[in-house]
């Protein structure tokens, strides 16, 4: 079957790619690589990555690349000094507990890691949003993909397909970090372990060491708790750098004290990326600034009108949308099929309402309160461009699937660093999460 090559983006294919590889082989190498990442099933199994062609993969690195910088950008200029910029953007002190006084180390690493969520449509990416931390997943995941994919390639005697060693970025990044503090390029990567439900299981976290390991920077795991200990507090601090991998959420979830982190800090330790990431990661910055702003230059419009789709935040004022002007409220309630609300600082989907799937009467509440609270974010929805995927099934059934994909690429230390995706195959437009039975892979491109 030979692939039928047309337009941009995801039009390219209008069938599955050819692998060369039997589908069972294929399926053994996935789940292999796979194994002890996540507790998901296993199948099914995508008989084919994503693909883009070599040009669009490395504009969408760039965009999330310059998207993530304009965050940043944005939030400074949300206000004069910490303490504006957190009341500009809504931010509930208690979601910013790790703090340091170095206010110069914390804008300098604010943006040092970020994983944005993006849905390919028929007219090219849109970021729908921006996960910026050290606690987003999908990392070990995007690299056990493509090793697998470099594995059945290689099989097959075919060229291999482009994609991004992740942690050669993320070590760069270490490195010029130790060496503002002269010290030499080591790092523990500061997280609690366990069964993948909600903290990263052992392997996950394994995969971070060893992945900086072979770009030699020295690394090593410690548990939240015993933080402390390991950097030889009180004492000269044996490692000055960490990666913050642990999600406060997370940690309240399972009841773990973050108060270790916290006395390290004030200790002189120093986490990447810094407390002000939160910051960028509220969804309000992308609201604003697809609403614009004085300070945007005509490049950033520009940016911002390529890759953003219309977002704002949910209040009782007037907007313009498709060329008309509507009191907002009163546009979210008469176009419901055509917007999603998210709060601002929600993860994993937690707080996610899609108009098309909302009773009215419910959706009307949700808009009432987001008035009154300003907490939520209004956005466009973007539907995905399908793209054809294989699937095979534990029993050996393969089955086409239209994908309704969201692409992840990571930035890391400026730099695009790879691409997570997932995929279902629903009809219409929704939360697309593994939990939910989405199936996860990688998006490469074909040389």
């Amino acid at each position: 079957m030979t692939a039928t090559r047309t337009a941009r983006w995801f039009d390219r294919y209008r069938e599955p790619p050819e692998t060369g590889v039997a589908p069972g082989r294929i399926a053994e190498i996935v789940v292999e690589e796979m194994r002890g990442l996540r507790p998901l099933p296993a199948y099914p199994v995508a008989l084919q990555p994503l693909l883009l062609p070599v040009a669009e993969f490395r504009e969408l690195l760039r965009a999330a690349t310059d998207l993530l910088a304009l965050i940043r950008r944005a939030v400074l200029h949300a206000g004069p000094d910490r303490a504006g910029r957190i009341a500009a953007l809504g931010i509930d002190p208690a979601d910013v507990p790790l703090f340091t006084a170095d206010e110069d180390f914390e804008l300098r690493h604010c943006a040092d890691m970020g994983r944005a969520d993006v849905v390919i449509g028929p007219d090219g990416p849109r970021f729908v949003e921006f996960n910026v931390s050290g606690a987003f997943g999908g990392m070990p995941d995007c690299h056990a993909h493509q090793q697998a994919w470099r594995r059945i390639t290689a099989l097959a005697g075919r060229p291999a397909y482009l994609g991004v060693d992740p942690w050669a970025h993320l070590a760069a990044l270490v490195e010029r970090t130790c060496a503002e503090f002269g010290v030499p390029p080591g790092i523990v990567v500061v997280d609690d372990v366990g069964d993948g439900t909600v903290l990263a299981t052992g392997r996950s976290v394994q995969m971070w060491l060893d992945g900086l390991r072979t770009h030699g920077i020295e690394a090593r795991h410690v548990q939240v708790a015993d933080l402390l200990d390991t950097l030889g507090h009180p004492g000269t601090l044996r490692y000055p750098v960490g990666l913050c991998g642990f999600d406060l959420d997370d940690m309240r979830t399972v009841g773990h004290d973050i108060g270790p982190a916290r006395r390290a800090l004030d200790a002189g330790f120093r986490m990447i990326p810094s407390q002000t990431s939160w910051l960028l990661h509220t969804k309000k910055v992308l609201a604003r600034l697809s609403e614009g702003a004085p300070w945007m230059g005509a490049a950033d419009r520009d940016l911002v009108a390529r890759y953003v789709p219309w977002s704002r935040v949910v209040g009782d004022r007037p907007v313009t949308w498709r060329g008309r002007w509507y009191e907002l409220p009163q546009l979210l309630i008469e176009h419901r099929e055509s917007f999603v609300l998210k709060g601002a600082t929600g993860c994993s989907a937690q707080e996610v309402s899609f108009g098309s799937w909302t009773e009215p009467a419910d959706w009307a509440r949700l808009v009432d309160e987001g008035v009154r609270t300003g907490y939520p974010v209004a956005q466009e929805i973007v539907r995905s461009a399908p793209y054809p995927v294989d699937l095979l099934a534990e029993t050996g059934e393969i089955t086409r699937v239209a994908a309704n994909a969201v692409v992840s690429p990571f930035v890391l230390g400026g730099v695009g660093a790879g691409c997570t995706a997932r995929f279902d195959w629903a009809e219409r437009p929704g939360v697309v999460l593994c939990a939910n039975g989405a199936v996860e892979t990688c998006l490469l491109a074909e040389l």
